[in-house]
């Protein structure tokens, strides 16, 4: 596999750096000394139960010992063990949703597994929800809801918070209130050094626009303090179109994008493929957030015909978010994914489908032992921040307007059988060619790559734009000079 190959050169190139499986149970022994109610072996119910946690099943490694703070300052002395052994390998886990194998669990070396630190509660006279890293988003929106308030945050319940929100994160308010990153306040974050530190507007500004995409490359974040607004019913769902739908639905969807831009509009267009059936189904899952004006810009979305199924409702974003993520949890799988972006044009969507349509199958074919679904899914980009509040890391200038001019497209195989991975990891490569062939061709091919749905072969922080990434770069040799996090934690998007 990829990441095998990754970690084997990772091994070349930095010698001794990194710790074979004896140093790291070493390691796990001090830690368990430190932390004793906080480090877990292999024989252990919460080791295990962590293990399984994960949503996908290629993250289900196996490090020497998990440890699962239940404060910050278990944080910082886990950290410090950590960097002072200047050679075991560690992973960090929030909600564990990234699909990325190694990015938020290791095999061997040590995973800091958050979920023990998950506490949410509303602050500062109702403006602010404060989030402790390993909460999931179901438990954040059910806590702000019983005092009528809600956040930026994740659409499916079971997703985490902290791999969300560092990487941007894109929420059902996004269309109006722009990236769910921008809405943090103040993050909470140990650096390498074991220090803990706040970072917000006035109080490590750099590092403050640096977690907003940087993710995983200066410290871990422990808390993030959200900014609230009033909670609100929202209206819309699934709906399931017949297969004759799915031009009609990709026709509406470019029409939605390139008509007057609507901020209560939001969601996302997938086909989806069973080979095992041999069937395509296109779906929509859109949402309009004021529920009164409905459906607004959605409308020629949700009237094609003819459809299959529609779960539309009003509801609190606690109850879309739910209804999610029993769609998510049913049925483990391994799954892989990766993302490009262009401009919106009357015939771009069109030729990526068309394309995707006539392959995908062929792809299919040869890993039909694996029981594959093949996804392809299109949606919108939020606003970057304007009218002079905090920027982020993303790349975009505040006279960029990506919510109007942009889409960007999630490719996903969905399997049962591990033996199938590299080969849909390679078909993914050439997925991205080829699609971001047609892209070069109209002209309308975008360097933006969304983080949170980047495969581990790309590059997102790149896609930042090359002074964003400098910048990031200078930021991450400020607050971690040694580069714990860019040697000692080989997952993740790296910036050196």
């Amino acid at each position: 596999m990829r990441f095998s190959a990754i970690a084997s050169f990772s091994w070349f190139l930095f010698g001794a750096a990194f710790a074979s499986g004896e140093e790291s149970r070493s390691t796990c022994d001090e830690l368990a000394f430190i932390l004793p109610n906080s480090t877990f072996y292999p024989e252990a119910p919460a080791y295990n139960a962590s293990i399984s946690s994960y949503p996908f099943l290629q993250l289900r490694l196996h490090p020497s010992c998990i440890i699962r703070p239940k404060s910050a300052r278990d944080v910082s002395q886990a950290i410090s063990v950590l960097k002072d052994s200047n050679c075991t390998r560690f992973a960090v886990k929030g909600g564990g949703h990234n699909a990325n194998a190694g990015f938020n669990n290791i095999q061997n070396g040590v995973t800091i597994d958050m979920q023990s630190l998950n506490d949410v509660e509303v602050a500062r006279g109702d403006k602010v929800v404060r989030v402790s890293a390993g909460a999931l988003w179901q438990k954040v929106y059910d806590t702000a809801e019983k005092r009528n308030l809600t956040v930026l945050g994740g659409r499916i319940g079971v997703v985490g918070t902290a791999g969300f929100l560092t990487g941007g994160g894109i929420s059902f308010f996004s269309p109006e209130h722009g990236w769910a990153c921008d809405a943090v306040v103040n993050f909470e974050v140990v650096l390498a050094s074991g220090e803990i530190v706040n970072a917000n507007a006035t109080s490590q500004p750099d590092l403050y626009a640096a977690l907003k995409g940087g993710q995983s490359n200066f410290g871990i974040v422990t808390r993030f303090d959200l900014k609230a607004f009033p909670a609100t019913t929202i209206w819309g769902g699934r709906t399931v179109y017949h297969p004759n739908a799915t031009i009609p639905l990709l026709t509406a969807f470019t029409e939605f994008k390139s008509g007057e831009y609507d901020p209560y509009a939001a969601g996302w267009v997938t086909v989806r493929y069973n080979h095992t059936a041999a069937t395509f189904n296109p779906v929509s899952i859109m949402w309009y957030t004021k529920p009164a004006q409905k459906p607004g810009a959605l409308k020629s979305i949700l009237e094609v015909k003819p459809q299959i199924m529609n779960g539309r409702v009003e509801a609190p974003v606690s109850e879309h978010t739910r209804n999610a993520s029993r769609m998510v949890v049913a049925d483990p799988k391994r799954t892989i994914w990766a993302t490009t972006s262009f401009s919106i044009s009357p015939t771009i969507v069109h030729r990526i489908h068309a394309l995707w349509k006539e392959v995908v199958p062929e792809v299919a074919k040869q890993y039909a032992y694996a029981k594959p679904v093949a996804e392809i899914t299109f949606q919108a980009l939020p606003a970057p921040p304007r009218n002079g509040t905090s920027p982020n890391s993303l790349g975009f200038t505040a006279a960029e307007t990506p919510e109007k001019d942009l889409v960007f497209l999630q490719i996903i195989f969905t399997f049962d059988d591990e033996a199938a991975t590299e080969g849909f990891e390679e078909a993914l490569k050439d997925f991205l060619k080829l699609i971001e062939g047609l892209a070069k061709d109209e002209g309308v091919l975008h360097r933006y790559k969304y983080l949170n749905f980047a495969a581990s072969f790309q590059d997102p922080l790149a896609s930042y734009g090359q002074e964003q990434k400098d910048t990031l770069r200078e930021v991450a040799e400020k607050y971690d000079p040694e580069g714990v996090f860019q040697k000692q934690v080989p997952g993740g998007f790296k910036l050196f």
